[in-house]
């Protein structure tokens, strides 16, 4: 596939992930519309040669006038890669977060997703063209120990991906989920990459958006930026019950190490 000169929206494309691919695709000829919370998108977007909008992508209406502006400005919208996202912490047990961590988790992971198909797949139908890249995590495949909201929501991101897929692949839409294990951004608490260069497993941004481009261009579905994750998955998938027992071994040495199970703490074992 060629990006050249097709209408690219990214959400969270202001910071992480979705800025190193606004970048990219900006680089590979492609016109590329920005949406964040932060209040500089515009400028941060002018940067790299495209257009930015502040939208909180929890809101349907704000998606829903994100898209509008990107087609009065560039017309038609070939591409949506929704992106944005934040991680949670267990306080206790597995489901002792609030109900207000749990909404937001679904409200944050799972309805943009649903927001921006609803307002383009009819049009993209008609056209009989259309991309709906998801990023989702890992945790929806693997499971996120120390944050049930996160990881749950995740596998619902992956099956909603999977149902673009399905239901329209045959009427010219393509669908991909993204599904990175841990990545040195503002996510995970690390401001500069360089701080976390000597973490194992660890992609900067800037990796992950070029792994991400390449499997669009082959418009792969699941697309994969750590080759582990594959590995741990069809190990997961051969036998289930010795996954499970695998990661409560994960968690207790975590515990033992680390003194806790947390997310963070998980990522210096893996």
């Amino acid at each position: 596939m060629n990006f050249k000169n097709q209408t690219i929206l990214i959400t969270g494309g202001a910071q992480g992930i979705g800025l190193s691919l606004s970048e990219k695709f900006s680089d590979m000829g492609a016109n590329v519309v920005i949406a964040d919370k932060h209040k500089g998108t515009a400028n941060i977007a002018q940067k790299f040669g495209g257009f930015g909008y502040v939208c909180d992508v929890t809101q349907e209406e704000q998606i829903n006038s994100f898209i509008t502006f990107a087609e009065q400005t560039l017309g038609a919208v070939h591409c949506f890669i929704s992106n944005a996202g934040t991680i949670f912490v267990d306080p206790d047990h597995v489901a002792s977060a609030s109900n207000k961590t749990w909404e937001l988790s679904w409200n944050l992971h799972v309805m943009p997703h649903v927001y921006a198909t609803r307002r383009l797949l009819p049009g993209m139908l008609d056209r009989k063209y259309g991309y709906f890249v998801n990023t989702a995590s890992a945790a929806g495949l693997l499971y996120q120990i120390g944050d049930a909201p996160y990881s749950a929501s995740k596998a619902a991101a992956i099956s909603f991906s999977e149902g673009i897929a399905i239901s329209h692949g045959d009427e010219g839409i393509r669908s991909s989920v993204i599904c990175p294990q841990y990545v040195a951004s503002n996510l995970l608490g690390f401001s500069n990459p360089e701080d976390a260069k000597n973490l194992e497993g660890l992609l900067s941004p800037e990796v992950v958006a070029e792994k991400v481009f390449e499997a669009m261009c082959r418009e792969e579905f699941l697309i994969l930026p750590h080759p582990r994750v594959q590995k741990y998955l069809s190990k997961k998938v051969a036998d289930y019950d010795r996954w499970i027992d695998g990661m409560r071994k994960l968690k207790k040495k975590s515990i033992d190490k680390r003194g806790s199970a947390k997310p963070l703490d998980i990522l210096h074992l893996v």
